[in-house]
Formats: structure tokens, C-alpha cells, sequence
């Protein structure tokens, strides 16, 4: 999926919010019960994450991210 610039990979046990006017996605499991992590950009356009323990952050390249869940 597209983040803005940003190119996520992620498995199908989790799906996404995106809030296109606040710049902000929520990535939760797909039965909407437990947050996994959040993104959005500051103020100088970085992309922050506030992830949780049990999601695992790979990067692939530049602007290229993989969420996985944690067994």
C-alpha cells in the first residue's frame, strides 16, 4: 500500500486506517481489536511511528517499510 510516499507491506491479518487530511494511519487487526501501531507526519514531513511490542518494523530501502506481528 501507499502512504503518501511512503511504501508499506503488510500481511493481511492487519488493515489500515488512513486519515488523508491529517496525514495519520492506524494499523489494526482485521476484527478492529487491538491497535498496532499508528503513523503520521510531523511538522518537518518525517514520518513518525508510534508502534506497539507486538509489531516488527523492517525497512526494505528508502521509503520502503514491512510491518510484521510478532508470533
Amino acid at each position: 500500500m501507499e502512504f503518501f510516499d511512503w511504501k508499506i507491506e503488510m500481511p493481511d491479518v492487519f488493515k489500515a486506517y488512513i486519515d488523508l487530511e491529517n496525514r495519520r494511519m492506524a494499523i489494526l487487526t482485521t476484527e478492529d481489536d487491538e491497535i498496532h501501531m499508528a503513523l503520521e507526519f510531523d511538522g518537518n514531513n518525517n514520518l513518525v511511528m508510534h508502534p506497539r511490542w507486538n509489531i516488527n518494523i523492517t525497512i526494505l530501502g528508502d521509503m520502503h517499510l514491512k510491518f510484521t506481528k510478532n508470533s
